[in-house]
């Protein structure tokens, strides 16, 4: 059986306790996190990263043992800056975004038998705004899940 609420939750706390390691080596602190729906009226904190679980594709491969399935966990991570000047949330941004991709290269995640990064989206001027900036990552977690 396949809990998502529970698997979710996992890879959020991962975030949670990996994260800061990764982003003082650029002297970022620690973001608001959430996932909750990317709203930028509602979440005004200087630092925010929404996880969006877009989609589960189940059945995606089988172990070994036949005992177990893959599923394929799609979601897309939203590092949204805000609240300074231009160029300091551009670089913030491109440091955080540095930081996540090094988190998921760096770092096991119990759950995971393997981790797909493929691309990563920059935002100057979001929603016409020279005062927010954000970045865009999709990542594919396999996520093993028994059946019998």
């Amino acid at each position: 059986m396949i809990n998502f609420k529970n698997k979710f939750g996992i890879i959020k706390k991962f975030i949670d306790e990996k994260y800061p390691k990764y982003l003082e080596v650029f002297n970022i602190k620690m973001p608001f996190i959430t996932d909750e729906f990317l709203d930028f009226d509602k979440f005004k904190n200087d630092f925010c990263l929404f996880i969006d679980f877009n989609n589960v594709v189940l059945n995606a491969d089988d172990y070994e043992d036949d005992c177990g399935k893959i599923a394929r966990v799609s979601t897309d991570i939203f590092l949204v800056f805000r609240n300074a000047p231009i160029e300091t949330l551009r670089n913030n941004m491109l440091d955080a975004t540095s930081a996540l991709y090094e988190l998921f290269r760096c770092e096991k995640i119990n759950i995971a038998h393997g981790i797909n990064i493929d691309s990563t989206e920059f935002f100057n001027y979001v929603e016409g705004r020279t005062s927010l900036v954000a970045s865009k990552t999709p990542i594919e977690f396999d996520i093993g899940y028994w059946t019998k």
